[in-house]
């Protein structure tokens, strides 16, 4: 099992395994305008495969969500993931 983890101290979203180390990241900072830009995803490659970014990315969007923000997708994965796509047009922006 694979815990997720939003970690707004470190700006990020992680993945850990069941013994506590961390296998994936999902990183971002603030735009001057509130904007979070995600800028960076990571996946260990022994955990490849097991859509762990995707999972990371969906907990991303809620708490940006949540916290009424929007996201700016920087990382090559999140571009792909979330640009031009109608379920995430309330959230993303240029």
């Amino acid at each position: 099992m694979i815990n997720y983890t939003y970690e707004p101290e470190n700006k990020r979203v992680a993945a850990y395994l069941e013994d506590g180390s961390e296998t994936g990241e999902l990183t971002y900072y603030v735009r001057e305008d509130g904007a979070w830009v995600a800028n960076h995803t990571f996946v260990d490659p022994s955990q490849r495969g097991k859509n762990i970014a995707a999972y990371m990315l969906d907990l991303f969007i809620e708490v940006a969500r949540e916290a009424g923000v929007k996201i700016k997708p920087l990382c090559p994965y999140i571009v792909k993931a979330m640009v031009g796509k109608e379920e995430y047009a309330d959230i993303v922006v240029e």
